[in-house]
């Protein structure tokens, strides 16, 4: 090879991009990835204490500490050390996104203080703290949850807090005890705050969620699995999707309408329905409707019209003679429906036998319906039932799909367990083929 050639080839071109492009290519990779390739570029390593975007996402970690939990403090010393090495050789004044996710409790407030101190001060646009965790056997898990700290609320609460948080755009909590003070003072002083999420936050009892401003932008409010919630209110003009995952409260909501999209789950004792009330005004514009419930017990009251829905999921738990056919009122109720997602989360005795043929009931023709996805088809009479129902009254179904692997399993390494059962339940279900109409294509996996 010639000198010019050799010369060429080892040409730094990456250098020569301009820092836009350079910052853009940055923000795509995780720390880890930046870190393995700065070595290509002397422009690169010189550029990345000034990225944007701090993605703290070791959740890879996780399954091996699910497995091993004597692990736990040796990998959190490890992430606690690689977290706070990045940040003392950050340079960046701003920051668009902070995001740290790793099985972290209070034992490591100090650190996590710190954490927050460094993302609000930055004026950081998308806020995530995730300390999932997967060692503890206790029940409810979150008991060891970091709390927000005193110190961290002052800071958010003086003029230069204050001003820092002006920018945020998206607050995550998991895993964060975080009261409804601290919340509030987020949602009142945030005025670009778009998202919120909070799930496993043992000191949440009531929150409202409105503004002293009229101009409250929040879009998306997650609430999963705070268990100690009594209460909560929603003024949310420009509120488009609403999540409640957790046991019955009381839920109050006005001033909402752009909703459009709303999931209703939690608590198998506690049915869906306690919502519904609250949410009457509503329904009739939802574009989704998610609902989470168990079979036993199931019940629904007279809906109004549903006009707008397009798509409904529904996640059962139920025994493998349980009753799914009361779900039918709620499809009569949507006359635009166009797609139907059913999850089954069965249980059933060994001695059982698969169902082999479905109830005679009668229904109306659901004429708008197209697509039906079902998920966790075991062939029992619960899920015989209601496909057989679907498929004799949706006239007009497209295309249905059966998948008959639990919906737990689904992407997992035990996916392919239980080959025998699988097998089984694709048989029961391909003999379901009969009845559906001409024009369904009809898969099963």
């Amino acid at each position: 090879m010639e000198d010019d050639q050799r010369e060429e080839y080892s040409r730094d071109r990456i250098s020569e991009l301009p820092d836009e492009i350079l910052f853009t290519i940055l923000s795509f990779l995780t720390l880890k990835e930046v870190a393995s390739i700065c070595f290509l570029s002397k422009r690169l390593k010189s550029l990345w204490p000034n990225i944007v975007t701090l993605n703290f996402d070791a959740s890879y970690a996780l399954c091996e500490l699910r497995r091993n939990g004597s692990l736990r403090k040796k990998k959190r010393s490890w992430y606690i050390s690689w977290v706070n090495h990045i940040l003392e050789l950050h340079k960046g004044s701003t920051l668009n996104e902070f995001r740290v996710c790793f099985d972290l409790d209070w034992t490591c407030r100090h650190d996590i203080d710190s954490w927050f101190h460094f993302a609000i001060s930055k004026r950081v646009r998308k806020l995530e703290l995730d300390f999932e965790e997967v060692a503890e056997k206790t029940w409810p898990p979150g008991l060891r949850s970091y709390s927000l700290t005193k110190s961290c609320y002052d800071y958010i609460r003086t003029p230069h807090g204050l001003s820092c948080i002006g920018l945020l755009t998206s607050l995550c909590l998991r895993f964060v005890k975080v009261s409804g003070e601290v919340l509030e003072h987020f949602l009142s002083h945030c005025p670009l705050l778009e998202k919120l999420v909070v799930e496993w936050s043992k000191n949440l009892v009531r929150l409202k969620v409105a503004s002293n401003s009229s101009a409250l932008r929040l879009r998306y409010l997650e609430i999963h699995s705070c268990l100690a919630l009594e209460n909560l209110e929603i003024s949310a003009p420009n509120l488009w999707s609403f999540r409640y995952y957790g046991q019955k409260m009381a839920l109050h909501i006005e001033n909402a309408p752009h909703l459009a999209d709303v999931l209703i789950g939690g608590n198998l004792d506690d049915q869906p329905a306690f919502a519904f009330y609250p949410l009457s005004s509503y329904l009739c514009q939802l574009e989704t409707l998610t609902l989470e419930m168990s079979a036993y017990n199931m019940m629904f009251p007279n809906f109004p019209q549903l006009t707008n829905l397009r798509h409904l999921v529904v996640s059962v738990y139920g025994g493998y003679d349980d009753n799914l056919l009361v779900l039918t009122s709620l499809i009569d109720a949507s006359p635009s429906l166009n797609k139907l997602s059913l999850e089954l989360k069965i249980w059933r005795s060994s001695t059982y036998n698969h169902a082999h043929s479905a109830s005679n009931a009668t229904g109306k023709p659901i004429l708008s319906l197209k697509v039906v996805e079902v998920v966790g088809f075991r062939g029992f009479k619960i899920d015989v039932d209601f496909v057989t129902y679907l498929l004799e009254h949706g006239k007009m179904i497209e295309k249905i799909t059966i998948n008959c692997c639990h919906p737990s399993w689904i992407g997992q390494i035990w996916e392919c367990e239980s080959i025998k059962e699988r097998e089984k339940a694709r048989m029961h279900a391909l003999q379901l083929k009969s009845k559906a109409p001409a024009i369904t294509e009809f898969v099963v996996v």
